[in-house]
């Protein structure tokens, strides 16, 4: 069955449902089509560059870099001149060049749709989730700036040993080593463990981290 037609009220709907990204990804998938039929009504530009900002953070969402990186390349090129959908094209560079403080600096402070924003706001808090679990599993020690870049936390202020930015990261289980001025995290573990899910542990620890300090 061909889904109802792409319009700004069918988008919002789509996204106010908050459905997983998987589900995200393969709703915004079936409009590709209805989209690329749409681009070439000037009237039509607010819905074009809502749908394609969701769909673009639809794939960072699924963990589909190289795939983002192929709608930039599908997007009408009218369309990729829009103030939302150039950022869309800086925020794919920082990701591919890894450079995380960058990634926040986009994702919280140039302008972002309305429609879009709940769904800018889940990725980041996905990218936290990603990071920690690779600063964890990386590094058997840190310094506190570095481990405050990584996770959006102001670097500054862990760098002069602020107590409530080391309290973050001890929460999460890290230790912190007073004498060098270290952190050592705690590895998370791939695998469910016995009694609690991974994602429920990732979910807990970044809440204790997730009020950004910035």
């Amino acid at each position: 069955m061909d889904p109802p037609p792409l319009s700004l009220n069918q988008l919002s709907a789509l996204l106010e449902a908050a459905p997983s990204p998987d589900d995200l990804y393969t709703s915004l998938s079936d409009y590709e089509e209805q989209a690329c039929l749409l681009a070439s009504q000037p009237d039509e530009v607010e819905l074009l560059v809502d749908f394609y900002t969701a769909f673009f953070f639809s794939h960072l969402l699924t963990d589909q870099i190289h795939e983002a990186r192929a709608l930039t390349r599908r997007i009408p090129r009218d369309l990729l001149q829009t103030d939302s959908l150039q950022t869309c094209t800086l925020l794919l560079r920082a990701i591919w060049q890894r450079k995380h403080t960058e990634i926040y600096k986009i994702l919280r402070e140039l302008p972002w749709p309305e429609r879009s924003r709940p769904v800018v706001q889940s990725y980041e808090s996905y990218f936290q989730k990603k990071t920690l679990k690779e600063v964890s599993n990386s590094y058997e020690a840190i310094r506190p700036a570095a481990a405050a870049s990584y996770l959006g936390l102001n670097a500054n202020l862990a760098e002069q040993g602020d107590t409530a930015i080391i309290q973050k990261f001890t929460a999460c289980g890290w230790r912190w080593d007073g004498e060098t001025q270290l952190l050592h995290p705690k590895p998370i573990v791939t695998a469910p463990p016995k009694e609690h899910n991974l994602q429920n542990e990732l979910s807990r620890v970044m809440a204790l981290i997730s009020n950004h300090g910035r």
